[in-house]
Order: structure tokens, then sequence, then C-alpha cells
């Protein structure tokens, strides 16, 4: 089984195949591919959902595989709180779409006080603050939670709600039509 993910990061492309080889149990080859998310660099709300599904359609457009792997990490607003949250669209190669999302990790004060004084996006204040704090780069949940959760946990969670519509077990409801 071969699959192709919209991304060249090796964070997004290890999270695919842990993902895929814990839930499917199958021999699979996983693939990255710098696919254009449409979006900005830290999406807000929809864009997240947009970003996700844009880089496996970009992926399916150029490549040959079974399934075809958008990961994002974006920002969305509830309950007056700015959450951090990834969405995982899984494009099957007959073009069925699946979504998943995972849980909210809350974005600390401290983050949205900096964007504000230093009016900055957040991705900018990120850098920011890893630089200063020493912190490691580009894991956004490693830095808010002082190493204790990894962005990883965001993106394998959308992707298993998302993956587990596209593949069902026989005793999933997902199953049933």
């Amino acid at each position: 089984m071969k699959v192709v993910v919209g991304s060249s990061s090796d964070r997004k492309i290890g999270v695919v195949e842990k993902v895929f080889r814990n839930l499917l149990k199958k021999e699979i080859i996983v693939t990255g591919h710098s696919a254009v998310s449409g979006v900005p660099e830290t999406p807000y709300d929809k864009q997240t959902y947009d970003g996700a599904r844009n880089r496996a359609l970009d992926s399916k457009a150029i490549h040959q595989a079974d399934y075809y792997i958008g990961l994002e990490s974006g920002l969305v607003e509830r309950y007056g709180k700015l959450y951090e949250e990834a969405w995982a669209c899984v494009v099957v190669k007959d073009g069925k779409e699946f979504y998943g999302y995972s849980s909210g990790l809350c974005v600390p004060e401290f983050i949205i006080l900096r964007m504000k004084k230093l009016n900055m996006e957040h991705c900018d204040v990120m850098t920011h603050i890893e630089k200063e704090l020493g912190k490691l780069p580009n894991d956004t949940w490693g830095t808010y939670s002082g190493g204790i959760l990894a962005r990883e946990i965001s993106l394998e969670e959308a992707l298993r709600n998302a993956l587990m519509q596209a593949v069902p077990n026989s005793g999933s409801l997902y199953s049933k039509q």
C-alpha cells in the first residue's frame, strides 16, 4: 500500500507511518510531497481544514498512491479562548475524502500577550520565544507544555480520527452503509 503525505516534514511523514501501521497493520510505503497548503503559515479556523484538504489534493494531482494525506495545525477561537488543533484529510485513490481533527491545546496567555505587544503573528512570536527561551524549534505544543506534550499528539489524533472513517474495521459503524 502506498501513501503520500502532502508535506516534506519528517514529523508529519513519521506520524502518518505510525498511525497507518498501528491501525491497519499492513506493509506500507510512505513518501512525502512538498504540497501547497494555500493557507497562511498559522491558519485560523476553517483555514486549517482547508490547508489539510489542499495538501492531500495537491499530492493526489501529482502522485499515484492508495491514500493521500494532508495534515495542518492551526488556531481556533472557542468560548473566548484561543486553541491550537490539527486537521487531517485522507483522500482515497477513488477520490473519497475523510476528515478528522484533534483536541485543542489552549494557547498560553503568555503567547497571546506577546502577539499583542510585539504586533506579530503566532508563528513569528513562537520563533522569537523559542529562540529566547531555548525551546525546541517548530514544536508549539512542546513549547507550551514545557516538553510534556509534543505536536505529534495532535497530528496523530487528527489522522487517526479521519483514517477510522476511511478504512473502518468490520465492527465499526463507519463500515455500515
